[in-house]
């Protein structure tokens, strides 16, 4: 029997899978939600802003409110409790303090024990850089226009900028501020976002910063201006108090306004705001005097107001009864103290940036016409993009990126005395008593520096008793009678200011009784020969 060999059986060759096809970047597009997707312009004022908050995340922490707000938020973080007096100088005990930031004290303690100074960093710049893009927000919203949300951030940014120096819980506030600013100066203000979001703002902003009033103030300036605006359209009074947008922005701000009494102080919280600004003490303190030309900020302010004028001039936009009516006021409240420019400065952005481009448009053709730009799922992530790279190059990034934690000396401003701190820490035993430090620099002594000294006043001076303060403010200026002011409060240490306390310094140099113990470019120390 013959043996057939069967022929092997052929296979096919495999064939090549095809190549997958790369999505077309429309279909991403149609992927991504509405809401999510931003327009070429939002990758403009990303980097604008991202670019201000890179150079503020990287500044030196200042050397004076920010220390205060720090040991009481670190008290009430060991105690537990919010003193209803002041609970860290020993001149000051017993004296009745209503504590409005304290959450705000808390949050920046609580940060700081954990992740260090450069987190107080980042949060500082964040705050910043949350205030311009709301500014900026609400003008492209009224203008249609970036480069109107770009003049209104700029301006509010360059006259505020003296305000904004300095790290402390009013930041806070003021992007609270924004946000009411933003919300008068809109269309639909009475939205179900309105009613739930405002009143739940009120109530953190009430346990921050005091500020919560001037929100209050601008709904009520929301309220009259349009009781105002119908007025003098229909010419009816009894059309305009039966406006139902009136009733219903009335009644938005009264729900605010008792959200404000969800505080440790309850309604105590209201007069204690007044009692704050109208405080003696706080006369003596220069970032609460009046503007004036002679200052860089008084300049910019007057700079800012009289472009304002001419925008609103130029303009063929209406100006609401609200808007006139909250711009001139905060003005004024600005024109009387420097502090109030925080107020001001974004109505003057804001107002400035939207009429400026509503009279150019008229002359300027490319202002003409504008087509809003249409949101896309790649600026989203564009701007995902540059949001990463901006917190990967701050000081707090590097060090939660990398480990890399800069040096104190490059954390703080020049001004703080580290080296002064670092003898004071290096001394066996502080002299017994009340110590003379600087305003300025007691926060800073108090957290940094041995616990047994104790400053005679820091920079809460509201709640300083009026002779206390004044009697310090006497010394600074080195009287004749210096001498006698030190045995009355039993000083035996005093921390002396070289470049701002230079008849003081003389005074100390001069006296036998005192001898120098330390001294550098910054400071001197003395201690009294025979300690009473």
């Amino acid at each position: 029997m013959s043996v057939v060999a069967e022929k092997p059986e052929m296979t096919e060759s495999p064939q090549p899978l095809p190549a997958p096809e790369l999505p077309d970047a429309r279909v991403l597009e149609d992927k991504t939600p509405e809401w999510m997707r931003c327009t070429p312009a939002s990758v403009i004022f990303t980097t604008l802003i991202g670019l201000v908050f890179i150079m503020m995340a990287s500044r030196p922490l200042w050397h004076t409110d920010l220390w205060d707000h720090l040991n009481y938020g670190d008290q009430i973080l060991k105690t537990g409790v919010v003193s209803s007096t002041e609970p860290l100088m020993r001149l000051c005990r017993g004296v009745s303090m209503v504590n409005i930031p304290w959450l705000a004290q808390v949050g920046l303690a609580a940060l700081n024990a954990r992740f260090g100074l450069t987190s107080l960093q980042f949060v500082y710049a964040l705050m910043i850089a949350l205030s311009l893009a709301l500014v900026s927000w609400r003008t492209v919203k009224m203008s249609k226009s970036t480069l109107g949300g770009i003049l209104a951030a700029g301006i509010f940014f360059k006259v505020n900028l003296d305000q904004l120096l300095v790290i402390r819980p009013q930041l806070a506030g003021v992007v609270f501020y924004c946000v009411i600013v933003a919300w008068m100066l809109g269309r639909n203000k009475h939205n179900r976002a309105s009613w739930i979001g405002l009143p739940i703002l009120f109530a953190l902003w009430a346990n921050i910063h005091g500020s919560f009033s001037m929100g209050l103030l601008l709904m009520g300036f929301a309220g009259i201006g349009r009781f105002g605006d119908v007025l003098a359209i229909s010419k009816s009074l009894r059309v305009a108090l039966l406006d139902r947008e009136f009733h219903r922005t009335i009644l938005l701000t009264q729900l605010c306004a008792a959200a404000v009494l969800l505080n440790p102080a309850g309604i105590g919280i209201y007069p204690e705001v007044m009692n704050v600004a109208g405080n003696p003490n706080i006369e003596s303190m220069f970032e609460w005097d009046a503007l004036t030309l002679r200052t860089a900020q008084g300049q910019s302010a007057a700079a800012a107001a009289l472009l304002a004028c001419f925008a609103i001039k130029l303009s063929p936009r209406r100006m609401h009864c609200g808007e006139m009516l909250a711009f001139v006021a905060t003005g004024l409240l600005a024109a009387w103290s420097a502090r109030m420019l925080n107020w001001w400065a974004p109505l003057a952005g804001i107002i400035t940036g939207t009429h400026l481009i509503a009279g150019m448009r008229q002359s300027t053709k490319w202002l003409q016409n504008p087509q809003p730009g249409k949101g896309t799922g790649l600026m989203t992530l564009v701007n995902g993009g540059i949001l990463w790279i901006l917190f990967a190059l701050t000081p707090f990034g590097i060090q939660l990126v990398h480990g890399r934690v800069p040096e104190a000396n490059r954390l703080v401003s020049v001004e703080t005395p580290l080296a002064t701190v670092a003898f004071l820490d290096s001394m066996e035993t502080i002299p017994r008593g009340i110590s003379f430090v600087p305003a300025e620099w007691a926060g800073y002594v108090m957290n940094r520096g041995p616990k047994s000294l104790e400053p005679m006043v820091n920079l809460h001076v509201h709640v300083t008793p009026e002779q206390v303060w004044n009697d310090y403010i006497r010394i600074i200026n080195g009287p004749s009678d210096w001498d006698g002011l030190m045995n009355e409060y039993g000083i035996n240490l005093a921390v002396i200011d070289k470049i701002r306390q230079p008849a003081l310094l003389k005074k100390f140099r001069e006296s036998t009784d005192w001898k120098a113990n330390y001294e550098d470019r910054q400071a001197a120390i003395f201690v009294r020969n025979n300690p009473i």
